[in-house]
């Protein structure tokens, strides 16, 4: 093993006990014996090696789902909630650490990091509408952003279940419940209209960031409904024809004030 994959699993291990901001970078070279002059030719900074640590966790879970042995036998619902399993312990395989990751993810304005939660946000989505229409057919393309969001709602509203609460749930048994509760939608479509009609360039809707700095607000801050109010008055605002500019300053300003929603807020500011 080469010393930088050395020096992530150190760091993962790491950061899951004592967290990312408690973890030095002299730890990290220790466990690894190597000086802290020595950390720094491999990585520029922490930063950087969380960055690595996270696009080595996506790349091995898309490929394993890209290479996931799947029975001939099976269903493409059953297929989809094989797929759905595997990205879902891929996740709980590393508990300690995703725990660390929704609790003291360093945003604060790294770009860095801003950029690559963006582009893993971005993949994922990507993966789950083929996953959607390779069980699912083409038919409902025209609900594909709707129900890519649903997925991936009902996925992160267990995650933050399982995780911080420490609940034990059976992952096969969750994964069935949401590829039949997406088949059940499914059969109503005709009767439905689409309520993602556009998408940003980067593969994500603005409204799937409004409900995830909405699930973080009622889990984490002191101070929900003042917080809920301001993301509501955004989101109003946002839907004018002509949105005042000064009004979304004031609000996106207040709301990145709230460390758990940063890295959210950054990216509705940089691409709305």
């Amino acid at each position: 093993m080469d010393k930088k994959q050395e020096l992530m699993n150190a760091a993962v291990h790491l950061f899951s006990i004592k967290g990312f901001h408690q973890t030095s970078v002299q730890e990290i070279a220790h466990a690894v014996d190597i000086s802290k002059g020595a950390f720094y030719k491999h990585y520029d900074s922490k930063e950087s090696l969380l960055v690595s640590i996270l696009k080595r966790y996506q790349a091995e879970t898309l490929e394993g789902l890209e290479h996931l042995d799947i029975s001939e036998g099976l269903s493409p619902k059953e297929t989809f909630a094989k797929k759905l399993a595997f990205e879902l312990e891929s996740i709980l395989g590393d508990r300690d650490f995703f725990i660390m990751v929704f609790k003291d993810m360093p945003t604060d304005g790294n770009e860095q990091l801003t950029s690559l939660m963006q582009e893993m946000r971005s993949s994922s989505s990507k993966f789950h509408k083929k996953m959607l229409l390779d069980a699912f057919g083409s038919r409902i393309e025209p609900f594909l952003e709707d129900l890519t969001t649903i997925v991936e709602g009902i996925q992160k509203e267990y995650l933050v279940t399982i995780i911080l609460e420490n609940r034990q749930l059976s992952i096969d048994k969750l994964s069935r419940f949401i590829a039949s509760s997406i088949e059940a939608i499914t059969m109503q479509l005709d009767s439905m209209e689409a309520v993602f009609t556009e998408t940003s360039e980067n593969g994500f809707s603005i409204d799937s960031l409004f409900a995830d700095m909405e699930t973080k607000i009622k889990l984490y801050s002191k101070n929900t409904a003042r917080l809920l109010a301001s993301l509501d008055l955004l989101r109003q605002e946002l839907l004018q024809d002509e949105p005042r500019e000064f009004l979304i300053e004031a609000l996106t300003d207040y709301l990145s004030q709230e460390k758990q929603i940063e890295k959210e807020v950054l990216l509705l500011k940089n691409h709305r």
